[in-house]
């Protein structure tokens, strides 16, 4: 097991935000890796490839509904998925699917004991609830993470 700290990095995570003048902008993953980089944590981070999340992911914690309606949205790009905070934008949908599926993959990491940490830059969206998307959060990755450790882990706690 490393004692290094795996960050997942990739053009991927970068993929999700909502443009410009919107808070959730697309630079929030490029910022971050620049400031990492010039911090100088050289040999103690490693770095891991994003992965997308299956509907069958997304179902562990979101409605089928609620997935199809995003899906949909974000392939017409106009409109929200929300009362007007998360924007629908084209390609959401995957973006989003990404982060999920990277933070399962950095689940999957601590969980088989290749590394004691993980993280994931542009993760942490919890404002998404089972039905609906809030504050600019589509997919609620934590939330899925959790059944996905329930799950395939049979973590109780």
């Amino acid at each position: 097991m490393s004692d290094s700290v795996l960050v997942y990095k990739g053009s991927e995570l970068a993929s999700y935000g909502f443009g410009d003048p919107h808070p959730f902008g697309f630079d929030r993953h490029d910022v971050f890796q620049d400031e990492l980089e010039s911090a100088g944590f050289d040999g103690a981070i490693q770095y891991g490839k994003p992965r997308r999340a299956s509907v069958d992911d997304l179902l562990l914690f979101h409605t089928a509904d609620y997935i199809d309606m995003v899906s949909k949205k974000s392939s017409e790009g106009r409109g929200y998925l929300d009362d007007g905070d998360t924007p629908a934008m084209l390609g959401i949908f995957d973006a989003a699917s990404d982060v999920v599926g990277t933070m399962l993959a950095a689940v999957d990491a601590v969980m088989d004991g290749t590394t004691k940490r993980a993280f994931v830059p542009i993760a942490g969206l919890h404002h998404a609830g089972r039905d609906h998307a809030a504050g600019f959060c589509v997919f609620n990755d934590l939330g899925v993470a959790v059944e996905y450790l329930r799950k395939k882990y049979g973590v109780r706690r």
